[in-house]
C-alpha cells in the first residue's frame, strides 16, 4: 500500500470518529486499532476470518471494504493485494476526489496520425513483408532504437536490455515516444508503475485467435509492456494499464498515432502498435 492509500483509510476512520491521528499516510498503531473498529461499520460483508489477519491484511481488506461501499468492485475481501484492489483503490480515490469514476467507454483515444501508419490490411503495402518464423533478420528491417531507461525482461525480472527493435520506418518516431515517457515520468515513477517490464517485442507469429492473419509483432511495429498485471482478455476494471497514472503514458504513444487495443477495444491492456485499426 502506497502512503496515499493509508490516507484515504485515515479519512474514512476519522468520519467514523475512530481516529484522531494525523491525516499523513503512516500506519501507525493507532491507525491499525481504528481499522479493527471500523472494518464492521462500512457496510458490507466480511470474511468469517477477518479479525485474524495480520495488521497489513486488514488494512488492505479495509480499502477493499471502501471500495465495495462505494460501488466499486474490488474481488474478494481477503486483505490481498493484487491487480483488482489496484484498480479499485484508483478507482475509489478518483470518485472521492471528482464524484464520478471514469470508465472505459469515457476513454476517447486520439485521432492523430502524424505519421500516417497504415490500418491493418495495408500493413504489406506500407512496411512490406512480415517476418517469417525461425527466419533471420530481414526481412522486416529492424533498427535497435535505444531506450533511455533500462527495461526488465518481463519472463525474468533479473535480465535486462536497454533497447527495442522497431521496422526502420517506425523507429524514429518510437525513439520520440520513449524519450517524452522518460522525461514525464523520470526512472523512479518507470520503475514503481512497471513501465519498465519488457513483454515483448519483434516476433514472426500468427495473431492469437487466429488461424491465418499476422501478428502486428511479425513486422517489427508493436510492443507489449507488463502483461502479468494487463492479460489479454483484462477488460478495464483489471489491468493496471487502465488506471489514471498511465493515462500520460498512452497520450504520448497516441500523439504519434500509435494505437492502444487497451484504450480503443479495452482488451490487451499490454499492446501498442503502429498500425491503425479498421
Amino acid at each position: 500500500m502506497k502512503t496515499s492509500d493509508i490516507r484515504l483509510v485515515q479519512t474514512r476512520l476519522a468520519t467514523l470518529g475512530l481516529y484522531t491521528g494525523p491525516i499523513d499516510g503512516d500506519r501507525t498503531a493507532s491507525t491499525d486499532a481504528a481499522i479493527l473498529a471500523g472494518l464492521p461499520k462500512l457496510g458490507v460483508a466480511l470474511p468469517q476470518d477477518w479479525q485474524a489477519m495480520s495488521e497489513k491484511r486488514r488494512a488492505v481488506a479495509f480499502l477493499q471494504a471502501m471500495a465495495q461501499s462505494e460501488g466499486i468492485e474490488p474481488g474478494p475481501i481477503d486483505g490481498w493485494w493484487g491487480p483488482q484492489t489496484e484498480f479499485a483503490t484508483s478507482a475509489l480515490a478518483q470518485k472521492l476526489a471528482t464524484g464520478t469514476v471514469p470508465t472505459w467507454r469515457d476513454i476517447t483515444p486520439s485521432a492523430a496520425n502524424p505519421n500516417g501508419w497504415p490500418v491493418e490490411s495495408a500493413m504489406v503495402a506500407f512496411y512490406g513483408p512480415h517476418g517469417q518464423p525461425n527466419a533471420p533478420f530481414p526481412p522486416p528491417p529492424l533498427v535497435k532504437v535505444p531506450s533511455p531507461w533500462t527495461f526488465r525482461l518481463a519472463w525474468n525480472l533479473n535480465q535486462t536490455r536497454n533497447f527495442l527493435w522497431a521496422h526502420q520506418k517506425c523507429a524514429a518516431s518510437l525513439g520520440r515516444v520513449l524519450s517524452a515517457i522518460h522525461t514525464h515520468y523520470g526512472e523512479a515513477s518507470l520503475r514503481d508503475l512497471s513501465l519498465d517490464v519488457f513483454s515483448g517485442d519483434y516476433i514472426a507469429r500468427i495473431k492469437k485467435g487466429s488461424a491465418s492473419t499476422w501478428s502486428m509483432h511479425s513486422w517489427g511495429v508493436a510492443y507489449d509492456f507488463d502483461d502479468t498485471h494487463n492479460q489479454l482478455t483484462w477488460g478495464a476494471d483489471r489491468a493496471r494499464f487502465a488506471q489514471p497514472d498511465y493515462i500520460p503514458w498512452w497520450q504520448i504513444w497516441e500523439a504519434e498515432g500509435w494505437v492502444s487495443l487497451g484504450r480503443s477495444r479495452n482488451f490487451d491492456w499490454m499492446h501498442v502498435q503502429a498500425a491503425r485499426l479498421p
